[in-house]
């Protein structure tokens, strides 16, 4: 697990699992929560008591800190505390320009592209899928295969009124986003 993770607001952090070496006795282990970068004077969370700690689902921006308390019942051992588990947590990526809203042309035309790019969320490569819908919803569409790019053409062999929207999805937990829908009339000649 990494020790410094980043995800969007309503992402899950990995889970955080700690071991340790030499000592005597059976381990018995208390999870702490901090506001600073310490891995002493935290808040103790109740029921955290094992090897392994998955956080919470994060609502809101911030840092937050972790940190496990191991302590062994042989006679004589002392405890431990771990480095310091970080969860940077920001807020989701946003649309900067958004498809164009509605084009209408006959079968046959040349559609103009549709293309979205955004901002935000965390730096890393962005994930684009395309998809149609029969009703106007960017919601339950159809996946449309191979349209993985920032811009989609839409076909124009079929008459009909079609509408079509993009998600686009980061490596971190919960960074996503979803664009506005655009609509294409393609009428019969």
């Amino acid at each position: 697990v990494p020790v410094t993770e980043t995800i969007c607001v309503g992402g899950s952090a990995s889970e955080f699992s700690v071991s340790y070496t030499k000592g005597l006795g059976t381990p018995s282990y208390q999870w702490y929560s901090n506001t600073v970068y310490s891995n002493t004077g935290g808040t103790p969370i109740f029921g955290a008591v094992s090897d392994t700690y998955q956080p919470v689902i994060f609502t809101s921006t911030g840092t937050y800190y972790y940190y496990v308390e191991v302590s062994l019942d042989g006679v004589g051992c002392t405890s431990s505390n771990s480095d310091v588990y970080e969860v940077e947590v920001v807020a989701d990526p946003v649309i900067d320009s958004e498809p164009i809203s509605t084009q209408s042309l006959c079968v046959g035309g040349t559609a103009i592209d549709l293309s979205v790019s955004i901002s935000g969320g965390v730096a890393s490569s962005m994930n684009y899928q395309w998809y149609s819908n029969t009703l106007n919803s960017n919601t339950g569409g159809d996946v449309i295969v191979g349209a993985s790019a920032s811009s989609y053409t839409p076909a124009s062999n079929q008459e009909g009124t079609f509408y079509y929207y993009a998600v686009v999805r980061q490596s971190a937990s919960d960074c996503s986003v979803v664009s506005s829908v655009s609509e294409l009339k393609v009428i019969a000649i």
